[in-house]
């Protein structure tokens, strides 16, 4: 078919150009569509990882509610073996202690002057001790007080008193010690 324009030229209509905006222009508009799109998906994405973690909240707690029998059980064994395990302890450290006092009174007797003799004994705290006797000279209380200071288990030897005193007929010296006890180091690892 064959087109042919019988108007003047004055009144052809003309041709109309659109002319779209320059791309630089619709940058701003892409950018922003871009970014509402990647809001949308990464909102999609974060309330399906909202609502699995719920449904694993939900499961954890059936099954600590499940569980919790087991649960208090083993608290209460835990419980159990803490109170077992502090009374072996003290079983330990007495089993660990238990030959000290022997040895301290073993030593004061081999480290007893001829005619000494104790009168009491007693412990004073737990590092400590007091001793009374009787004897018949000043210099056996000092070689009996060298001897000790001497003993791997006695330290610091103290004097508090001499009394001269009486027994029937015959005259005696009545004196009073402390000293300091303690095991050697080497008996502590060995519990000996």
């Amino acid at each position: 078919m064959i087109r042919i324009n019988l108007l003047p030229k004055d009144e052809v209509p003309k041709s109309v150009q659109v002319k779209l905006p320059p791309v630089a222009s619709f940058i701003p508009v892409f950018v922003a569509v871009g970014l509402l799109a990647l809001c949308i998906v990464v909102g999609f994405l974060q309330h399906g990882q909202v609502v699995k973690l719920q449904k694993d909240i939900e499961v954890a707690k059936e099954e600590t509610q499940r569980l919790a029998p087991q649960i208090a059980r083993i608290k209460q064994l835990t419980k159990e073996r803490d109170e077992v395990d502090r009374r072996l302890d003290a079983i330990t450290m007495l089993d660990k202690n238990r030959y000290f006092r022997v040895r301290l009174m073993s030593e004061l007797s081999r480290h007893m002057p001829e005619n000494t003799w104790l009168t009491r004994y007693e412990e004073v705290g737990n590092t400590s001790v007091r001793l009374e006797g009787i004897t018949f000279s000043n210099f056996l209380i000092a070689d009996f007080m060298r001897d000790q200071v001497t003993s791997d288990n006695y330290r610091a030897v103290d004097l508090e008193y001499i009394e001269r005193g009486k027994i029937g007929d015959i005259d005696v010296l009545k004196f009073g010690l402390t000293a300091q006890v303690g095991q050697p180091a080497t008996d502590v690892a060995t519990g000996m």
